[in-house]
């Protein structure tokens, strides 16, 4: 750089640090007179020049002005702290105390190699002689120090091999003293530094000198080891990660304008056909539930059955059940002739009494130690009952009961062998087709389990069965009874079970839900005394039946002797409570013309008739011996049948006598055999009996049996169900007291 150009950069940056530095005012106007710094042109040459351009108006100083020094004063002012600062604490997930121990942050921090010197020594003529001197010395020093390490190389690991052999950190005196005198050099450093502004120089000098005075020996001495077992661990402490929201826009969706025309009768349309469409998704959600609960051709969805059937082994079955069919009907062709033709013609000589024709005698095999506990009727098929095969009550205790039971279907086509045959894990105590599927059969067992089956399935498994503790009786079930299905199609029937309990169960699409209805409690004294506290006896539900026209009214018999009248609305009130007999009822029936009339039976050996909202009975019959169950005739409104333990059916018509049976035939060896059940057929005038020794008997009823009303042929129409349910009043009017009277309503008459 040229001399007058050097010297023309100093003044300039004196110049500039001896004037105050001036804010510029905020929002003022720039001013007026503007510089522009360009590179100035030679007028005579046209060659750009290196001379600074100088306004007219600079100001002019002198030299003594110019080397004066102005210093620039900066002065912290430590801001006001906050001392409600809080920072957010990702460890313990919450906001805690901000504490900041000082009152600066440190932003960047470098580590330097530069020699501090003051502006003292700057200043200095010599000082530029001075620092090339010092340059040299320490290139000087380096290259001594390096050729020292080259020639004593081998000599540094013969010592350092005889410090190992001698032993860790043996080495001689005077390396020690020199050590120390390296750390006394070393902490007078900043001494020398501080004493004087002309020393620094020579300071540096001394320190270079020093270093390079140390012995090759002491610079390479391998470091002492540190004990492993007397050491402190260091831990450092890394960065906290600090978390950012992320967010990312996506593409707007798109939009589409629609316009159209609308009016009243549009919309109403519209309404019109959104209520037919649910209108259609309701019928469709329960023709899909009754397939799901019914369907012949599809299985249930609840469970899946691995069914596999060979086609050739199918049609053989078929063809040898066929088979089968048309020997037994061609081997017992006389009685098969006379179930469907036959009438006793001794009757119109006998008067009003009657007899039965035994028909077939069937028998399963392999259960010959068990009794018929329940018998039904198929709903679909008139010559098919199924019956249930387990333990009769009273003949063996709850721990004794045999641990297999039969649910077996019958046909008048095949009285050799059953139709269907399931094998139950206990005693199968009752079950009941349902009436608008008859192909689902609801079955109660001896332990208080319920099942339900698909009879028209190969697989033999339960479509629906109580699983638990919590959702089965806790005593013997006794009768089930199929009820109406409910407004969305969901079918259920009801139990009653020794442990005092009706309960309703409801078929969901993959288990039974249970509700308990009423509980059967007997307010009788003595009541029982547990640890001096009294407990309620709770009667022994053992039969029930539903009023014929308002499904919610049913009633209940007990172990106990008691009825009860109960609603399904009412789970702690009774409508009617009173006792009606002196043992267990086994059976109450309903009349089938007059829903107010119904009867019941007991182990007492008596047979009541009573009248709905009464306590006392109409009529009494005492059979002398043990009675197991008693029906109602389908037939006629004056004829029931009773079946006794005894072998004997015997039948009552109040049209004809009140007082004396007009039939009573044994029908088995009451040695060997003790009859439990029987059932009406609902077409043909035939009864099912039960009896020991699974066995059924089926007989064939005479005409004086089953004497019909038939309406006169002149003179004013009265209806079959009009003339029987007169003759049944007619026949029951001697018996009732004369405050209750049955009047019979006429269609010539008007209420008053």
């Amino acid at each position: 750089m040229p001399p007058k150009l050097d010297q023309m950069t100093k003044k300039a940056t004196r110049l500039s640090l001896s004037q105050p530095i001036q804010k510029k005012p905020f929002n003022k106007e720039p001013s007026r007179r503007q510089v522009k710094i360009a590179k100035p042109v030679d007028d005579n040459i046209g060659i750009l020049s290196n001379e600074p351009v100088k306004p007219d108006d600079q100001l002019k100083l002198t030299d003594e002005e110019l080397d004066e020094l102005i210093s620039n004063v900066l002065q912290v002012v430590e801001p006001t702290e906050s001392t409600a600062r809080v920072v957010y604490n990702y460890k313990d997930g919450a906001f805690i105390p901000y504490t900041n121990s000082f009152p600066f942050i440190t932003l960047i921090e470098l580590k330097s190699t530069l020699v501090h010197q003051l502006i003292s020594d700057l200043r200095g003529n010599n000082n530029g002689t001075k620092l090339l001197e010092v340059k040299e010395e320490t290139y000087q020093d380096k290259e001594d120090h390096a050729t020292d390490m080259d020639e004593n190389v081998e000599q540094i690991h013969e010592e350092v091999e005889e410090g190992e052999s001698e032993g860790e950190g043996d080495f001689p005196n005077d390396e020690r003293d020199g050590g120390d005198e390296i750390d006394e050099e070393k902490t007078s450093k900043p001494k020398a530094a501080s004493d004087s502004d002309e020393e620094a120089p020579e300071t540096i000098k001394e320190e270079f000198k020093t270093n390079t005075n140390l012995s090759t020996k002491q610079k390479c001495a391998p470091k002492k080891l540190m004990n492993q077992f007397n050491f402190f661990e260091r831990c450092a402490l890394t960065e906290e990660i600090i978390l950012r929201d992320k967010e990312v826009q996506t593409t707007p969706p798109m939009k589409n304008d629609f316009c159209t025309y609308t009016t009243q009768w549009i919309i109403y349309d519209a309404y019109n056909e959104d209520y037919l469409k649910q209108q259609e998704e309701k019928e469709k959600e329960k023709k899909d539930k009754i397939v799901v609960h019914g369907s012949k051709k599809s299985t249930y969805k609840n469970k899946k059955y691995d069914v596999t059937e060979d086609q050739t082994e199918k049609s053989m079955l078929m063809a040898a059940k066929f088979l089968e069919r048309i020997i037994n009907l061609n081997a017992m062709d006389a009685i098969a002739q006379d179930f469907r033709y036959y009438e006793d013609p001794s009757d119109q000589f006998r008067g009003r009494e009657g007899t039965l024709l035994p028909l077939w005698t069937m028998t399963y095999d392999k259960a010959h130690n068990l009794y018929v506990t329940d018998i039904s009727w198929s709903p679909d098929y008139f010559d098919l009952f199924a019956v249930t095969l387990g333990t009769s009550q009273g003949h063996f205790p709850l721990i004794d009961s045999p641990s297999v039971g039969y649910v077996c279907l019958w046909s008048l086509k095949n009285p050799s062998y059953p139709e269907y045959i399931n094998q139950t894990h206990c005693g199968a105590m009752c079950l009941d087709f349902h009436r608008d599927r008859g192909f689902l059969l609801a079955v109660g067992f001896h332990d208080g389990h319920l099942a339900v089956y698909n009879v028209s399935l190969p697989s033999k498994e339960a479509q629906y069965m109580t699983d638990s503790v919590n959702t089965k009786h806790m005593a013997c079930v006794r009768q089930v009874v199929w009820a109406k299905d409910l407004p969305d199609g969901e079918l259920n029937f009801y139990s009653i079970s020794e442990d005092g309990t009706v309960c309703n169960w409801l078929l969901m699409q993959s288990e039974m839900s249970k509700t308990i209805i009423v509980t059967l409690i007997l307010d009788i004294e003595p009541q029982i005394t547990l640890g001096g506290k009294s407990e309620t006896l709770i009667g022994r539900g053992t039969t029930i039946a539903f009023h014929p026209e308002n499904n919610g009214i049913y009633l209940v018999g007990t172990n106990e002797g008691y009825i009860f009248k109960c609603n399904i609305e009412w789970s702690s009130y009774f409508m009617q409570k009173f006792k009606a007999h002196e043992m267990t009822i086994c059976r109450i029936d309903y009349n089938k013309y007059d829903p107010n009339i119904y009867l019941s039976c007991s182990g007492d050996c008596t047979v009541k008739i009573w009248e709905d909202k009464s306590d006392v009975p109409l009529l009494i019959f005492d059979l002398l011996r043990s009675v197991s169950d008693v029906l109602w005739s389908p037939f006629s409104s004056t004829v029931f049948g009773v079946v006794t333990e005894d072998c004997d059916v015997v039948f009552y018509d109040l049209d004809a006598d009140k007082y004396k049976h007009i039939c009573c035939q044994p029908v088995q060896s009451d040695s060997q055999y003790e009859l439990s059940k029987f059932a009406f057929n609902w077409r043909m005038p035939v009864i099912v009996v039960g009896s020991s020794k699974s066995t059924v008997i089926t007989l064939k009823m005479s005409p004086n049996l089953r004497l019909v009303m038939k309406p006169p042929k002149k003179g004013k129409h009265y209806t079959t169900q009009m003339l029987e349910l007169e003759k049944l009043h007619k026949a029951l009017d001697s018996t009732r007291e004369p405050d209750t009277l049955a009047i019979i309503a006429d269609d010539e008459t008007t209420d008053s």
